[in-house]
């Protein structure tokens, strides 16, 4: 009896390392922001980033620009930007498909005219490399329609090709 407790505490404890190895996996995310060419579409502001899948963990950036992988002098968010991110943070388990974009409405020239967003999970051992791209076409503004300062985009099961 002593031995059937022993094993089945040491199977416990393995399904539970496989279990917490599994849930904290890290992958790389790459993410593409492209800012509208229009008059003023640019910002200064301060940008975060949720990204999901239809289940397991959100990818939160609290600061975007803190993932950036342009220039050390580049400007992001500026008008008629192709801007380019990259950071590691825990895998989803299906492709990134809902995304919510905020800007915080501070600094210099708050208002934002973001055309779309993608993000990649680069493949990591059994996981292929999944991306998504959400159109967002809209002001991430208080001053100009829909007078928001964030974009939520859901699009699970709806995958997109690179531009």
């Amino acid at each position: 009896m002593k031995l059937t407790m022993k094993l089945s505490v040491a199977f416990a404890f393995f399904f539970f390392l496989a279990a917490t190895t599994t849930a904290f996996a890290q992958c790389t995310f790459e993410i593409l922001v492209k800012t509208d060419g229009r008059w003023y579409a640019g910002t200064d502001a301060r940008v975060s980033l949720q990204v999901r899948a239809a289940s397991g963990p959100t990818l939160t950036i609290t600061n975007l620009e803190s993932w950036g992988q342009m220039a050390a002098s580049h400007d992001y968010f500026e008008k008629g930007n192709l801007d380019r991110f990259r950071g590691t943070g825990d895998c989803m388990p299906s492709e990134p498909c809902n995304m919510v974009l905020t800007s915080d409405g501070s600094r210099n020239m708050p208002g934002w005219y973001v055309s779309y967003v993608m993000v990649t999970q680069l493949g990591q051992g059994s996981l292929p490399s999944m991306t998504h791209r959400w159109a967002v076409d809209q002001w991430l503004a208080i001053d100009e329609p829909p007078h928001m300062l964030t974009a939520e985009r859901k699009g699970c099961g709806i995958g997109a090709v690179a531009p």
